[in-house]
């Protein structure tokens, strides 16, 4: 895991400088590793982005992201994609040793419904020694970043997702100056949950529902998750020390118990039904840098 994170960094940095990442948002959990957490979070594999901005197609941009990654070396690494059953994998070969154990999967999905914002990289000891600066990232504004993965664990319970959850309601919190705004977060993951449900389009754009999407059933996302239900067996290997999934599942249900404080409106969206899309488009268009007007969706 540590050979892919140092591979990330040094393959980042590329990208930036030849520009293949000027149409695109970084995202996830390994933006929240590079971005906010540095060696307090976890380790991340994939690399997830979105489209920067409204008009362009997610799968042209990953195609060009692959091309460009394609055959580069750098250093100790070198750089492919392969696909296995739609999706696009990084691979990387490295002398410093084997990464064949983890998947790196490289996604590229529809734009953010929020500002995306310039961040600097949480220094770490050994960035010291790749021979110059890392640029500053446009990234998903922290709160959509979190109500993505809320919006993940209505379908699933993914330890990854469970495990940067819990890092930033005990951890990211407590640093100093760093701000969540919880209603938004919650004003979000209730969108989210219908819009995994039904869908949303603009005429450049479209958030495609889920096969797995469900109602958001406030009671049942904030139970106690044992560590039975978790379906990710790699968080071992990307969290030192380990953490126990019980408590994980018990951290998760107490700090997100805010979830369930809804207003009126949101109330009405987390019923998830099909006809209150006239009120989703409306609170779509009233989130902060009001990149989706009303009527620009359906």
């Amino acid at each position: 895991a540590a050979i892919v994170d140092v591979a990330q960094d040094i393959l980042l940095r590329h990208l930036f400088e030849q520009g293949a990442l000027d149409a695109v948002v970084f995202k996830g959990g390994t933006a929240l590793r590079k971005l906010y957490a540095g060696e307090r979070g976890r380790f991340s594999t994939d690399l997830d982005f979105a489209v920067r901005d409204l008009a362009d197609d997610s799968e042209s941009v990953v195609s060009l992201l692959a091309d460009e990654i394609t055959g580069v070396a750098i250093g100790p690494f070198r750089y492919g994609i392969t696909v296995r059953r739609g999706k696009r994998h990084l691979t990387i070969d490295s002398e410093l040793g084997s990464v064949e154990q983890l998947s790196s999967k490289l996604d590229v999905n529809p734009p953010p419904w929020l500002p995306p914002q310039l961040r600097s990289w949480v220094p770490m000891k050994i960035h010291e020694r790749y021979g110059g600066p890392l640029p500053q990232l446009a990234v998903m504004r922290l709160e959509e970043n979190m109500a993505e993965k809320i919006s993940r664990l209505n379908r699933t319970t993914t330890a990854r997702d469970v495990y940067d959850l819990v890092w930033i309601a005990r951890e990211w919190r407590r640093s100093a100056g760093a701000e969540v705004d919880w209603a938004l977060v919650r004003r979000l993951a209730v969108l989210k949950m219908w819009v995994d449900l039904h869908g949303v389009s603009s005429t450049q754009a479209a958030w495609k529902s889920s096969h797995a999407a469900t109602g958001f059933d406030v009671d049942r996302w904030l139970r106690v998750r044992g560590g039975a239900e978790f379906d990710d067996e790699n968080i071992g290997l990307l969290a030192v020390p380990s953490p126990s999934l019980d408590e994980l599942g018990e951290q998760l249900a107490a700090d997100y118990a805010f979830l369930g404080d809804f207003d009126d409106r949101e109330a009405v969206v987390a019923r998830s039904h099909g006809a209150d899309r006239d009120l989703v488009l409306e609170m779509l268009a009233e989130l902060p840098g009001a990149r989706l007007p009303r009527g620009a969706c359906w």
